[in-house]
């Protein structure tokens, strides 16, 4: 409810001169619209941009990108299933790919069937060197 009351306060904050304009100004504030707006707001407000909070930030912001490398290469580990389209688009084939756990070699290869769980490297037979990837 709050987000409709600011998507209508900020509608008729422009002074629309017909109802038309009114409800343009109003599709132009969606949901995600009216949260980026909010946040930017927060961003600029004082307490953001004191001393302390800048400080605070440039000294955890290091170990914060540290933590999402690690988190991404866990989910790479892990492994992810993919549905395999043949030619005539169907879905009736699936294909899994994970990184080896030193993180350097690439394992995929297709399945028949979607898996329950991790599948083991052994399992998968094609490979590819991450070194030999082009960046």
């Amino acid at each position: 409810m709050q987000v409709v009351k600011e998507q209508i306060m900020r509608a008729l904050t422009t002074k629309p001169s017909s109802l038309d304009q009114f409800k343009s100004k109003l599709q132009n504030l969606s949901y995600t619209e009216i949260l980026k707006i909010r946040q930017s707001e927060r961003m600029n407000q004082e307490d953001f941009q004191s001393r302390p909070i800048l400080e605070l930030k440039e000294k955890i912001q290091p170990e914060i990108l540290e933590l999402i490398k690690q988190q991404r290469l866990n989910r790479l580990v892990e492994g992810t299933c993919f549905r395999k389209l043949n030619s005539r688009r169907r879905q009736d084939k699936f294909w899994y790919c994970r990184l080896s756990p030193n993180h350097k070699v690439l394992h995929y290869g297709d399945l028949e069937e979607s898996p329950q769980g991790e599948v083991p490297h052994d399992s998968l037979q094609d490979k590819c060197n991450i070194w030999e990837i082009n960046p």
